[in-house]
């Protein structure tokens, strides 16, 4: 019998630190360039870095550095308008860093080149040793200013990695800074996912030779077994409200849905079915349920109301779709066959209109970002597996590769501020 390796505090994993590469950018870039107000200091270099570093990586951004500007004020009333209009530059973002009394508050102001006025500023607090963290929020608060919706720079990853033969579960922030193990072991680990309030996780590990479903909290790192039946268990989706866990069994000889309740842990039958239902996920108001079944012949998308256990079915179109999950309450993503390849597609629940959102030949494990318009999933070239990801209403298109490691199994966290 092989040793089972857990690691259940939160440390520091250097081994496959996430390579974030843009494979296609935005075909109108806004220019921007990001500068210190007043006289620059050692913390307020490293802010700009890491706020230039997360409007870059949006793919939606270009940013000037230092040596490309022709002159570099300190507040707005020194902007020479002539030299910024020459850079075609759209934006300039001067930051206010405030290192004293034990904090780091970053004000901000973005100053519109092109009408050579102030059109937006704002203030984030923060603390010392959450640079990196506070900055984020700070890039956040620019990317809605200039796109109109929420930024996810300041939100988390999680993912599942392998590296001979041992499985991590790993949290890191979205850049794929901070990286912390969860789990490592040389079994198995599938299916995490983020409660609502992003305090818990949930995933099924193989550890002892079965699947089980643990519930783990982040703060305390305290784990808890809910599910150990010896049987097949699989996809475990929080409620919004997190009193409750859908996920996929075969308890009763047959792979169906059930509901676990947390508080008086009963466990519901969903479905009753001769073919497979599995990979239960839970509408944005908790009144429905996606689940995919092969009841039809081949592997498509149903929806239920876990109250009175209507079903229907969504997916019509290709010979397999799986995987679901909800970007909003009237659109859905998926995995999608038609013919021969699997790509990450969306369906508008209301017009049935299908767009196919990859290039991509082997996709997998698509979830969508807090804001509802990035997608990250897994991918293969060959053997390997790494994430990918899309911005829906850019078309900007990254990967995320690991240095030493497969990559799979992507969860995005909810937003955490």
């Amino acid at each position: 019998m092989k040793k089972i390796l857990l690691t259940l505090l939160l440390v520091n994993y250097i081994f496959s630190e996430l390579i974030i590469e843009i494979t296609k950018s935005s075909e109108n870039l806004i220019k921007v360039a990001v500068i210190q107000k007043q006289q620059a200091t050692k913390i307020g270099d490293l802010v700009v870095g890491v706020i230039e570093q997360d409007l870059k990586r949006t793919g939606e951004f270009e940013v000037l550095t230092k040596d490309q500007m022709l002159s570099i004020p300190t507040k707005e009333s020194e902007v020479i308008q002539r030299d910024w209009l020459l850079l075609e530059v759209d934006a300039i973002i001067f930051l206010d860093i405030d290192e004293t009394r034990n904090n780091l508050d970053i004000k901000f102001l973005i100053y519109d080149v092109g009408y050579k006025d102030i059109s937006d500023d704002g203030k984030v607090l923060g603390l010392p040793d959450s640079l990196r963290q506070t900055s984020h929020f700070v890039s956040d608060e620019i990317y809605k200013y200039f796109y109109g919706i929420d930024g996810v720079s300041a939100t988390k990853l999680m993912y599942v990695t392998k590296n001979n033969n041992v499985h991590r579960l790993i949290i890191s922030d979205s850049d794929g800074f901070n990286e912390q193990v969860i789990l490592k072991s040389n079994q198995s680990i599938i299916s995490p996912t983020w409660s609502s309030d992003a305090r818990d996780i949930a995933y099924v590990s193989f550890e002892n030779n079965r699947a089980q479903v643990f519930l783990h909290n982040l703060a305390t790192g305290k784990r808890e077994s809910i599910l150990a039946t010896g049987s097949t268990v699989s996809s475990p989706a929080w409620s919004p409200d997190k009193s409750k866990i859908a996920f996929s069994s075969t308890m009763d000889g047959n792979s169906e849905v059930y509901l676990l309740d947390l508080r008086s842990k009963r466990i519901n039958r969903l479905t009753d079915n001769k073919a497979i239902d599995t990979e239960p996920a839970w509408s944005p108001d908790g009144k429905k349920i996606l689940f995919t079944s092969d009841r039809s012949g081949s592997p498509q998308i149903y929806e239920i109301n876990p109250i009175n256990l209507v079903k229907r079915r969504i997916t019509t179109v290709g010979n397999y779709n799986a995987r679901p999950s909800y970007i909003n309450k009237q659109k859905i993503i998926f995995v999608h066959r038609d013919t021969e390849s699997f790509q990450i597609a969306s369906l508008d629940l209301r017009t049935r209109e299908l767009e196919i959102l990859t290039s991509t030949k082997n996709d997998e494990s698509p979830c969508i970002a807090p804001n509802g318009n990035v997608i990250i999933y897994s991918t293969k070239e060959g053997e390997l597996s790494y994430l990918a990801g899309v911005n829906i209403s850019s078309g900007v298109k990254f990967k995320l590769p690991a240095i030493y490691s497969e990559l799979k199994e992507p969860a995005w966290s909810p937003f955490l501020r």
